[in-house]
């Protein structure tokens, strides 16, 4: 589970019901119900859906709630656990030889893939083009993913605007009937707050959230691709570990000196 971006979730959504609280103790005879107005959410969510499937295919955009799940679901491996697992492996090649890397356990799928072609004897040039290609599909995908989101979160807003302008327009139309006088304005302000939360409190942190943990999963494999490299050339495990420091932020190296 991916901690912080439950507790943002959560710490937002808690402000904005404290926020609500507050405001239902300070205005007598208010319930909860003011802030509820269906044909604003259903203007603001469904015109949000519709639109992004106007942009994007239809399995692109059923992928959408999935990848939102992700913000909170998904944990990369850190870096350096990377690292330390690609010296061990060129220590054990280095002393007993490739195949005996057929008895080490790779929790990384990415990585493992790679080890069984080192085993298998696969050339050095097909070993990097195999998993380049790989890591470049993948940050295609995770870019496309992340894009549908983006466009979601700018979308959000912009349907709540509508709906504010679909309400001051029956407002303005009926200014002579009091009793729609209410119901006309909750419209316009509600689908305001409706587009403006679900995009910066939601969709807009959630995809944020996806381009930051695909950067790190990106470096991850950029860093085994040059291991497995390294490994396969039979390099010194410890100057190895040097070289693939450098795809660390100074305050991560000392960790593995």
């Amino acid at each position: 589970m991916n901690f912080s971006a439950i507790i943002g979730f959560f710490g937002a959504m808690g402000f904005v019901g404290l926020t609500i609280f507050l405001t239902l103790g300070k205005n007598e005879g208010m319930e909860l119900m003011a802030f509820v107005d269906p044909p604003g959410l259903a203007l603001v969510f469904g015109g949000s859906i519709m639109a992004t499937f106007l942009k994007s295919s239809g399995d692109e955009v059923k992928r959408v709630i999935p990848l939102m799940f992700l913000a909170f679901t998904k944990k990369v491996e850190k870096p350096t656990n990377i690292i330390a697992k690609l010296v061990d492996l060129a220590t054990v090649s280095r002393k007993d030889g490739l195949i005996a890397l057929e008895n080490q356990d790779v929790p990384d799928k990415f990585m493992a893939n790679g080890v069984q072609m080192l085993i298998d004897g696969s050339q050095p040039q097909v070993v990097k083009q195999t998993l380049s290609g790989e890591l470049l599909a993948m940050k295609l995908r995770h870019k496309h993913s992340c894009a549908i989101l983006q466009y979601m979160g700018e979308v959000l807003p912009a349907m709540g605007m509508i709906g504010t302008l679909v309400g001051l327009v029956g407002l303005l139309a009926n200014m002579d009937d009091i009793s729609t006088l209410g119901g006309n304005m909750a419209t316009a302000v509600l689908t305001t707050f409706y587009g403006a939360l679900m995009a910066n409190a939601m969709v807009l942190p959630m995809a944020n959230k996806l381009a930051v943990l695909s950067d790190l999963e990106s470096l991850n494999r950029e860093i085994t691709i040059e291991g497995l490299q390294f490994i396969q050339a039979g390099g010194n495990p410890r100057l190895m570990e040097g070289q693939l420091q450098a795809y660390l932020a100074p305050r991560l190296r000392t960790a593995l000196v």
